[in-house]
């Protein structure tokens, strides 16, 4: 979709500069008669008007505007890399594609997301959210590449005052099935959870899973590691929200950028400049500002690995397993 850049004010005062001299002159010469005259002529001030329209209209017309999510709450960090990640895929190809205006959509539960782009309520709206052979009878479409590299397939989990003690002592997926686990209406996790056997409770609302499980409503609110650390930070206040320091679960969890398949051109484009990123190396230098901190904080070498399995992979169109992080190795392809 394609409209009109903002002009810089600079230029518009230029343009009401030059026409100064000329609206003085033409001004002089209206009497009172003439001036009400003005359903038969435009006043200069009309012309004026008119011609600042034509200027802003004419001005960077090939601007396309990409629509993101807005974060669920000023506590919710989650979204910033994506909004980043976007905008240099963006950039990597102005040349080709010309300008773009990057503007956000009000905040959204899974659901309203998915709705969203059905409808194709925003103009090339792009949400992030993780492959699922289930989401094909949605009608979305989705850009070819895993724009997390990886990083949330390994989980670490914040943990209820009661349990944390039980929970160091688990080590294989029996003992993890005796403890409750609280996630996101609508996540993924959900289905990949209960897949492997483990009490799931679905919660409608971000802000309630920490509340929860700080209070014990369930025992654990497992997170992608690029996550936790920085989820911990903005809720800090909250003393009873402890973490987990002994296990780490893993699942295949590509995440991707979904969004209406008539947004042809602007889904070229996206993985055309996610592409060219990961090829200069300006996605990875991206992804380690973004995460790196995380991952240093979750000391993953010091946990016990669980592995459960994502049967929720089938169909996916690309090989994501090049591109997949690889925290034994600190590097990438070695899935």
């Amino acid at each position: 979709m394609r409209i009109s850049a903002r002009v810089p004010l600079f230029v518009v005062l230029l343009i009401l500069a030059q026409a100064a001299p000329w609206l003085g002159t033409h001004a002089q010469g209206y009497t009172e008669s003439t001036l009400s005259a003005k359903a038969r002529f435009m006043s200069p001030l009309h012309l004026l008007a008119a011609a600042l329209f034509c200027v802003l209209s004419l001005t960077g017309q090939a601007a396309t505007r990409f629509t993101f999510i807005s974060p669920e709450s000023e506590r919710d960090p989650r979204t910033t890399y994506d909004r980043e990640l976007l905008r240099l895929a963006l950039d990597k190809t102005r040349d080709q594609f010309g300008d773009y205006l990057l503007e956000p959509a009000p905040p959204m539960t899974k659901a309203r997301e998915r709705l969203s782009m059905q409808l194709d309520s925003y103009p090339n709206l792009f949400v992030m959210d993780s492959y699922s052979s289930t989401r094909e009878d949605l009608g979305l479409a989705y850009v070819r590449f895993p724009i997390h590299l990886g990083i949330v397939s390994y989980r670490i989990c914040f943990v209820s005052p009661q349990q944390k003690a039980a929970v160091s002592k688990v080590t294989d997926l029996k003992g993890l099935r005796q403890f409750t686990f609280g996630q996101g209406k609508g996540w993924l996790d959900v289905d990949i959870l209960r897949y492997a056997g483990m009490e799931v409770v679905e919660v409608e609302g971000y802000e309630k899973l920490f509340k929860m499980v700080a209070r014990g409503r369930f025992d654990l609110f497992c997170r992608g590691v690029s996550e936790l650390r920085s989820e911990q930070l903005t809720h800090k206040e909250m003393t009873d929200l402890l973490v987990d320091d002994a296990l780490l679960i893993y699942y295949p969890l590509p995440r991707v950028f979904y969004t209406n398949p008539n947004n042809r051109e602007a889904l070229q484009r996206v993985e055309r400049g996610l592409q060219l990123a990961w090829q200069d190396g300006s996605l990875q230098a991206l992804w380690r500002k973004s995460f790196g901190p995380a991952i240093a904080f979750a000391k993953l070498s010091q946990r016990r690995l669980l592995r459960l399995d994502n049967p929720f992979l089938d169909g996916i169109s690309f090989d994501y397993r090049p591109y997949f992080y690889n925290p034994q190795a600190d590097r990438f392809g070695d899935y």
